[in-house]
């Protein structure tokens, strides 16, 4: 990016912050957008090598047999659309492959794919045998395997947010040989340990924490496990509700106040798309569509009714406080006012 084009992104997100409150979603994720390319500019991290083929590891470019590729155990990208890998196919087929495909050599002939498979996928229904290929020839155990395959996809922007903490929740279950119910367990745990909420001295945590930390450092991804926790709830989201947010047209926070409401019934039989429409339609903010999603939960008629006995029986303590300090007189005029009240409804 050239120190024009960077000062043209600065003056616009100076622009969209001078709005303020004002900012409709649109303006919000463009703003975070623009932020993005900022930020990326100024980034003094390295460029992963799907973008810059020099990494520093032993490599080479050459063509190789599609059916010598095999995929990892772990697909680090969910959610692939077949229509956009036909719109990737006729691309190649029209400039060639932009970017060859990473992989790294087996000692048995096979490549293990590290990153591309969604260009395999387009070579292949363009009816090639063969595709370009970056050859990573290191021998790497396990853990250096999935940082690598985590350094060269998560720094990808077309990787979604769902597939990046799914991609470092796999690194943690594999770092501390646990699924990912127990994974959620230990950041949550690390995040009450590194905030002091732990009034006892935990050195088992205390190590964990260290590794913990020393993933978020090598993998790049979140800067803090706080950080990190923030973007669990993704992992819990429908796809109605992701589609949302990949596609930029909720932020994330939306996304969770979303999340939150998913399961929920509501008045007059409205469906949960429904509401959605309504808060994207008339743009709330967070604040409005949360007050929205509650306007429109459905409440029992129990509920109602244990909510205004509740109160009925607050204000009878509260009035029969007031009757014991009234003098006898009043007392006796409340008492026949009562009376009427009670023969009236039939009490």
């Amino acid at each position: 990016m050239t120190e024009n084009e960077l000062k043209e992104i600065e003056e616009e997100i100076a622009v969209l912050e001078a709005e303020g409150r004002k900012l409709s979603v649109s303006n919000k994720m463009k703003l975070k957008k623009l932020q993005r390319a900022r930020d990326k500019a100024k980034s003094p991290i390295e460029a992963s090598s799907v973008f810059v083929p020099n990494s520093g590891m032993q490599e080479n470019i050459q063509l190789i047999m599609i059916d010598k590729i095999i995929m990892p155990d772990f697909n680090d990208r969910t959610g692939i659309d077949n229509k956009k890998i036909v719109e990737l196919a006729e691309s190649i087929k029209e400039n060639g492959l932009i970017q060859p495909i990473i992989v790294i050599e087996n000692d048995n002939g096979t490549y293990t794919k590290i990153a591309g498979r969604r260009r395999i996928l387009a070579t292949k229904l363009n009816g090639d045998a063969k595709i370009e290929t970056i050859v990573k020839k290191e021998k790497l155990d396990k853990k250096k395997f999935n940082l690598l395959v985590l350094h060269e996809n998560t720094q990808r922007e077309d990787l979604s947010i769902y597939d990046k903490v799914r991609s470092i929740m796999y690194f943690i279950e594999q770092e501390f040989m646990v699924d990912q119910i127990e994974a959620k367990k230990i950041c949550h745990k690390i995040n009450n340990f590194n905030k002091g909420n732990l009034v006892k001295k935990d050195s088992e945590l205390e190590s964990m924490s260290n590794r913990l930390n020393e993933i978020l450092i090598q993998t790049k991804i979140f800067s803090s496990v706080a950080h990190l926790i923030k973007h669990l709830p993704v992992l819990d989201m429908s796809i109605d509700i992701l589609s949302l947010l990949e596609s930029n047209k909720i932020t994330f926070g939306m996304a969770l106040i979303f999340n939150q409401y998913s399961n929920s019934i509501f008045i007059d039989k409205r469906d949960f798309s429904s509401i959605i429409q309504d808060v994207l339609k008339e743009e709330m903010s967070l604040k409005d569509a949360k007050a929205y999603f509650m306007e429109m939960l459905y409440k029992s008629k129990k509920s109602n009714d244990k909510n205004v006995t509740k109160e009925i029986k607050r204000k009878l303590s509260k009035l029969n406080k007031i009757i014991i300090s009234l003098e006898e007189e009043k007392q006796m005029s409340f008492n026949n006012e009562l009376e009427e009240l009670l023969a009236k409804y039939q009490v």
